[in-house]
This record gives structure tokens, sequence and C-alpha cells, in this order.
């Protein structure tokens, strides 16, 4: 594990990712590799935050989405459920179920989903 990430390294990772090179669980195990262990998403602007032990990496923002005014579980889960959809594509479902961020954890595999009045559904990936 590097716990020196350069900036070019990360966007590097980013941008296989966002090419399709690397999968989800490829993705997420490269960013282990390089010590990063969580990632939050905004929702409404697609930026993402990479965190490791003495460093972070903020990404653009992607996006301009207005998230539901109310938090709706169902839809919640199948957005979740179609989690293969293009990450722009998730993020405008999980906007319209009122997502405002969600957070991986890494190491621990699990996603926490947060809603506009900070309601949680947490889901363990199977990777």
């Amino acid at each position: 594990m590097t716990n020196h990430l350069t900036e070019s390294e990360f966007q590097e990772i980013i941008r296989r990712r966002s090419e399709g090179v690397s999968t989800f669980a490829g993705f997420l195990d490269e960013l282990s590799q390089k010590g990063i262990y969580e990632y939050e998403i905004e929702v409404a602007t697609g930026q993402a935050t990479y965190k490791a032990k003495d460093s972070s990496f903020k990404t653009d923002s992607q996006v301009s989405l207005v998230v539901a005014s109310t938090f709706n579980r169902d839809k919640v889960l199948k957005a979740i459920a179609t989690i293969s959809l293009p990450f722009l594509a998730f993020l405008k479902e999980i906007a319209d179920a009122g997502i405002v961020r969600y957070r991986v954890q890494i190491e621990e595999k699990k996603v926490g989903y947060i809603g506009i009045g900070g309601e949680l559904l947490e889901e363990q990936l199977t990777i």
C-alpha cells in the first residue's frame, strides 16, 4: 500500500474507471492498494472526495441535479438494484429518490446512502 498517491496517479485511476477499463471491484481494489480507504459522492454535483490517511483528492463537479425534497426508500432500493447503470444515470436515479450523498467504505465493502432528511440506508457490497 502506498500512502503517497500523486495527483496524476489518482487521475489515472479515475480515468480508467470512467472509461470502463476497470471494473467497480477492480477500482475499489486499486484505490485500496493506493491507501484510499473511503470516498463520498455529493449527488447533486457528482463531486467526489477520496480520503487516504494523510491526504484527500476531490474531483470536479460533473452534473447539476436537483435532489427530491423527500426521501423515498423504495426508489432508493430500486436505484441500488440498478447500480450497473452508467455513473451519471445512477446519480439521477438516487437524486430522484432523495439521496444527497453516499459514502463508500472500501475496506468494509459498505455503502451508506444519506437522504435529504438525514435518513441512512446501508448496503453491504457483494463484490
